[in-house]
This record gives C-alpha cells, sequence and structure tokens, in this order.
C-alpha cells in the first residue's frame, strides 16, 4: 500500500487524483477494510476471563490481587465493543489491528499448547578455553631459554627446546585473552620476541604482548 493510497483512505486525498493502477489498488484495500469490519462486527464478544486465570496457573505465577471475573469480563467487554475500530487511527492500521486482535482470540489457546521450539545451544567458548600456543626464539649462543610471563607469575617456568641449531621452541596452551611474556635466555638475558608487538614492562624495558582469540562457535 503506498503513501497516495493511504491518503486516499485516510480522505486527504480525491479519488479523481489516482492513478488507474493506484485507483485498482484502492478498490482493492476498500473490499480488505469492509471484509474484515464486517468479520469483526459480526463475532460476538467471548468471554476471556476464565482463559486467562487459567493461563496464569498455568504459568505458576498468581497476581498480587486477584483480579475478579467481573472485572475481566468488563475488561473484555471494553475491547470488543464497536467503538474500538473507530479509534483515530488511519483505517487500514486500524483494522489491521482489529484483525490481529480476532486472531488472538480464536487461535491463542491452541497456539498456547504448543511445546515452544528448543533454544539452540551452540558451543561458546569460556574464559576456560584454552588453545595451544607456540613460541619461537633464534638464539645461536643459548644453552638455556625459558620463557616467563603474565601466565605464569613472571617466573621462567617453562624451558625451551632447541629443536634444530639455534631455535628455541616449546607450545604451550594458553586461555583466551591478552598476555605478556619475554624470553630468559641463560638464566640473566631477558628478551622479546622479535616477531611480537613490544609493550613498556613499567622497568625501563619491554616486552611481547599476544593475543588468543577464542574460536567462533559452530555455525548451525
Amino acid at each position: 500500500m503506498t503513501n497516495r493510497i493511504e491518503r486516499y483512505l485516510d480522505g486527504t486525498l480525491d479519488w479523481r487524483d489516482l492513478t488507474p493502477d493506484e485507483q485498482e489498488d484502492a478498490r482493492v484495500a476498500e473490499r480488505a477494510i469492509e471484509e474484515t469490519r464486517a468479520f469483526v462486527s459480526g463475532k460476538p464478544p467471548r468471554d476471556i476471563a476464565a482463559g486467562v486465570m487459567r493461563r496464569i496457573h498455568e504459568l505458576g505465577a498468581a497476581p498480587a490481587t486477584p483480579a475478579s471475573p467481573r472485572f475481566l469480563g468488563a475488561l473484555a467487554e471494553r475491547i470488543w465493543a464497536p467503538r474500538y475500530v473507530e479509534v483515530e487511527w488511519r483505517p487500514a492500521y486500524a483494522v489491521l489491528a482489529a484483525a490481529i486482535v480476532v486472531l488472538l482470540f480464536v487461535f491463542g489457546p491452541s497456539l498456547s499448547t504448543r511445546p515452544a521450539p528448543a533454544a539452540p545451544s551452540p558451543v561458546a567458548a569460556t574464559a576456560d578455553t584454552r588453545l595451544f600456543v607456540q613460541f619461537r626464539l633464534n638464539a645461536t649462543d643459548a644453552v638455556d631459554v625459558r620463557l616467563a610471563g603474565s601466565f605464569t607469575n613472571w617466573e621462567p617456568r617453562y624451558e625451551l627446546h632447541e629443536t634444530s641449531p639455534g631455535v628455541w621452541t616449546i607450545t604451550l596452551p594458553l586461555t583466551a585473552g591478552v598476555h605478556d611474556y619475554a624470553f630468559v635466555v641463560n638464566g640473566q638475558r631477558w628478551i622479546p620476541d622479535p616477531y611480537a608487538p613490544h609493550v613498556d614492562d613499567g622497568f625501563g624495558g619491554v616486552n611481547s604482548r599476544i593475543a588468543v582469540l577464542a574460536p567462533d562457535p559452530p555455525r548451525s
């Protein structure tokens, strides 16, 4: 439905100002409005008091002040009063709202008995997720290389192995997040990783920094 047809239905645009195609669309909209209004007017109001109380009981939530059937009946009559369709909305929107109300009251009980679909449970990464990270240092003059970092409380706890002449490596499981680290060569020299970003260590030196990213959850 175009803006011009809405203006015609609202009475702000004359029929003669519509194009032939717009006039045909306007006729279809008017027929739909009339059929829906006739359906709504011919539908007798339902007593929803029992249904509402039953639904509250099923949900296990009792109202703070129990609503009396008389109050609920009055509320239902107010909702189903003929003047409900005459609120100052655009005609097409008012009829659409009325049709939605009718569908909810007619099909609502049957829909509420259907089991709710199970919520998907993707395997999300948690703080305990650990990923294997390989550390490597080229140090031809080293006889002992260890790794220290924020994940070891800066103790040179992990010993690297010389996998080839002058190449020292170790693979560790680290939690997802940002970690600072440095290599300790021969128990004396603290060397940052030349292949990683450097950050100030707060003591006039630098450390290396690595960001371990958790894997994306599998797509269903």
